[in-house]
């Protein structure tokens, strides 16, 4: 049997939560005003539960299972409360279509519990995590985060370099790359490369020499010389390069060493988990890629077919047009990008390393010979297909076996060519 629902809809904020339950109608029913505090929300919840029947279930709806929404979700899950997200941009959507023009909490709450009240697009079951997934999940986001960071600090370093020694950007450059080891140690002995051009060949080779120079640190060092030599900038604007390099290159060095250490961590509890090895069989998986899937699509694979998990995943050939965006494709709402971007760049480093996958990979390219962007295509469509089997690892028992998917291959190909024949 069925049970009815009682819907209550939460709009979580730093301070305070703006809940609203709806009626029996779907309309707004009563408003509720909670502090961002463990015991309150136990309290408020458990009233709730209080007012329902025995054949009625409450759902509690929220935008995000993290950061604001995550007391209330975790106090949900412990009371039993049926769990459900909504997508933000969706809910911004719905906001507009019922002509609200501004952010209201109120409004936003009662938006959510409505677009379930409605079963519109946009909103789905929160998928319940291990601890372990959960942990997880946090550090690929951090890895993710510091990676950017370091992209940034590093666009920084390139800009600064070309205003003071723009030769070293140039791509008949042989001395060290902006981001580079070498380029961090010379900063650090040289602060903004004041002294340098006064430093003795010997200093220089050292440190190139702890980079792998070899032969080559001579060379080098005679052109870095050469380079700080080169630099001509007044005394005053020079003291506040020196001071912004010497800052970015401790900012790209703090980057680098927390990633590394955030890498092993990720490496150690991939390894840990019962899925975790076998998705590092396939060819492309990475540990950190390896982590964003165990923790981000393995929780929806669970409890989904896998037409629908592809569909979360972001690589079924699904967009949203409307109106005056006909002509603009965007992602189907509810995909999780960052699930996107590991199978996607998976597929990128398959091609190099997998016979088959770059078989499949060229088909596709031929197939969508006039596209805009053919590579793009292709690479969606190969992770398309290496989601098939990241589906089967995570949900079976089998194992990633590169000479049976090479037997499959060849039979195909053996029955396409009788067929064309």
């Amino acid at each position: 049997m069925v049970k009815s629902q009682k819907i209550v809809g939460f709009d979580c904020g730093e301070d305070e939560h703006s809940a609203v339950l709806l009626d029996a109608a779907g309309k707004f029913g009563k408003r509720y005003g909670v502090a961002n505090e463990r015991g309150q929300i136990q309290e408020l919840l458990a009233e709730l539960l209080l007012g329902v029947s025995p054949d009625e279930q409450l759902v509690v709806v929220v935008e995000s299972r993290r950061s604001h929404g995550r007391i209330v979700s975790d106090v949900a899950i412990d009371l039993g409360c049926d769990l459900r997200q909504v997508n933000t941009v969706a809910l911004n959507h719905y906001r507009d279509l019922e002509g609200q023009p501004r952010k209201d909490d109120e409004w936003d709450a009662y938006l959510a519990a409505r677009m379930v009240f409605l079963e519109m697009g946009g909103c789905r079951e929160a998928v319940e995590a291990t601890e372990e997934e959960r942990a997880l999940s946090r550090l690929t986001r951090t890895h993710r985060r510091l990676v950017d960071e370091r992209r940034k600090h590093l666009a920084r370093l390139r800009a600064v370099l070309l205003e003071m020694a723009p030769e070293m950007l140039h791509s008949s450059w042989e001395g060290p790359k902006p981001g580079r080891k070498a380029m961090l140690y010379l900063l650090e002995r040289w602060p903004g490369f004041e002294g340098l051009e006064r430093a003795q060949l010997r200093s220089i080779e050292k440190i190139l020499r702890r980079c792998r120079y070899g032969s080559r640190a001579t060379h080098v060092a005679k052109l870095i010389r050469k380079m700080a030599r080169g630099i001509s900038i007044a005394a005053e604007e020079r003291h506040a390069f020196t001071l912004e390099l010497d800052l970015l290159a401790r900012q790209i060095r703090f980057c680098n060493e927390s990633r590394d250490r955030l890498r092993a961590e990720i490496v150690h509890r991939v390894e840990r988990h019962p899925v975790g090895p076998k998705l590092l069989e396939m060819q492309g998986n990475g540990p950190v890629i390896t982590g964003v899937l165990v923790s981000e699509l393995l929780p929806v694979a669970r409890t989904s077919t896998e037409p629908k998990c592809a569909t979360y995943a972001g690589v079924t050939p699904l967009s949203r047009k409307s109106g005056k965006s006909l002509d603009n494709d965007k992602l189907a709402q509810g995909v999780n990008p960052r699930v996107l971007n590991a199978l996607y760049t998976s597929s990128v480093v398959a091609i190099k390393h997998s016979a088959i996958d770059r078989a499949y990979y060229q088909k596709k390219l031929r197939g969508y010979a006039g596209h805009p962007k053919p590579h793009v295509a292709a690479f969606i469509a190969l992770s398309r297909q290496r989601h098939k089997l990241v589906f089967k690892l995570m949900t079976t028992d089998a194992r990633y076996d590169k000479e049976v998917l090479i037997a499959t291959h060849l039979k195909r190909l053996e029955q396409d060519q009788m067929a064309a024949a």
